[in-house]
């Protein structure tokens, strides 16, 4: 289904990508892979748990619903604690729940039971520490993956909720982990989400709480790798759509940026439309109007979050992200002058453009498409923009 989470045999293997993070993670590293939404970032990584190398084990924790550092350390404790992850530590060293019952005992008040973490002191906040303490227990033979999706997320909430220094203190605790000596023969860690946590750091004036993380990319489709996803598409949904190269390629065109998800979202209108009319080899005529069926009432939704991730912006930050987007659908392309001339308008010269301008390129809005000058990173999200944006926000 397009944007959730694919598994099995549904997962389109990437492995120019897949490689990239082995390669960074056999030698000893800690990650941060930072990609946009729905570019196929978490079905990646939950392939990669399901089919560890030798010598790895993986534990995929989901924290964005976190709002503090004691529920994101909470989450990942009870992940722990999880029979997903228990029975995979069972087969793998010959130990199970009761051993991570029995270190967790370790640390005053708090108790597991099925309905997860309980406290015996309401007041208790987990801290790293705690982390540390439970992954310094367990008898492993194997290296620990720990993955945080959506990682970026909790650092905003704080910020947002309980201002800069705990934002801080927490970039600061979690960076302590990733430089405990004795810690990283057990585990490695893979930070992961779709906001640049590098922006969010630079913004609170701490980028060397991460530089010790290495960057990892998740790269477009190439046109070859693109035209297997078609093929992908139609033999798994035993799909009687059949697409000449030509075709096919003219289809890559109308994207432009080389996304699962995206063909998929194109492809499936287009079947759609033959379907309904009983045509078995697509024109670029069809191709043209599977486009516009993108932006029909029924399917137009499936891009609103476009619209609704500028909200975590401040007001006057929100509206000028919205200019420079607008901006763009006029005139296709813009330069950094141009933008910054944007930046120069009284309404907004006490923000940061910067940042502002950083995260619509980590969010996937806009790239550079040549030296000093932007473009949205495809036509169906500029034609969705133009459309709908106004209506959504």
């Amino acid at each position: 289904m397009t944007g959730q989470v694919i598994f099995g045999d549904k997962y389109f293997p990437r492995p120019k990508d897949e490689e990239r993070v082995w390669r960074r993670l056999k030698r000893g590293g800690h990650l941060l892979l930072l990609a946009p939404r729905r570019v196929g970032k978490t079905s990646l990584l939950r392939y990669l748990e399901n089919n560890p190398q030798e010598g790895y084990v993986f534990l995929y924790a989901m924290v964005q619903s976190c709002n503090t550092e004691h529920e994101f350390y909470k989450e990942i404790l009870e992940k722990l604690y999880g029979s997903e992850f228990t029975n995979r530590l069972d087969k793998l060293s010959h130990k199970s729940k009761e051993l991570i019952t029995s270190i967790l005992a370790n640390i005053k008040g708090i108790e597991f039971g099925d309905a997860g973490i309980s406290f015996q002191n309401s007041g208790y906040k987990l801290t790293a520490s705690d982390l540390e303490k439970v992954i310094n227990g367990l008898e492993l033979n194997q290296k620990l993956i720990l993955v945080l999706d959506e990682y970026p997320d909790v650092l905003e909430k704080i910020n947002n909720s309980q201002g800069k220094q705990a934002a801080i203190d927490f970039l600061a605790n979690t960076r302590s982990l990733c430089q405990n000596t004795e810690l990283n023969q057990k585990v490695q860690f893979i930070f992961t989400g779709s906001i640049g946590l590098d922006t969010l750091a630079n913004r609170l004036g701490s980028s060397g709480l991460i530089n010790d993380r290495d960057k990892v990319a998740i790269d477009p489709l190439t046109e070859a790798s693109a035209l297997a996803f078609i093929a992908f598409l139609a033999n798994n949904n035993e799909s009687k759509l059949s697409l000449d190269k030509p075709i096919a390629i003219y289809l890559l065109q109308k994207i432009e940026w080389l996304m699962p998800y995206y063909i998929e979202a194109l492809w499936l209108r287009l079947e759609d439309l033959c379907c309904d009319e009983d045509i078995e080899n697509p024109t670029e005529t069809d191709v043209d109007r599977a486009f516009e069926l993108l932006f029909d009432r029924n399917y137009r939704t499936t891009f609103n979050h476009w619209a609704e991730r500028l909200n975590r912006f401040e007001k006057d930050e929100a509206k000028l992200a919205k200019i420079i987007l607008d901006k763009l659908t006029e005139t296709g392309e813009l330069s950094l002058n141009e933008i910054y001339n944007i930046f120069q308008d009284e309404n907004y010269q006490h923000l940061n453009g910067n940042y502002i301008l950083d995260c619509l390129e980590h969010d996937g809005y806009l790239f550079e498409h040549q030296e000093k000058s932007f473009k949205f990173t495809s036509p169906i999200l500029k034609e969705w923009w133009r459309r709908y944006a106004d209506r959504t926000l």
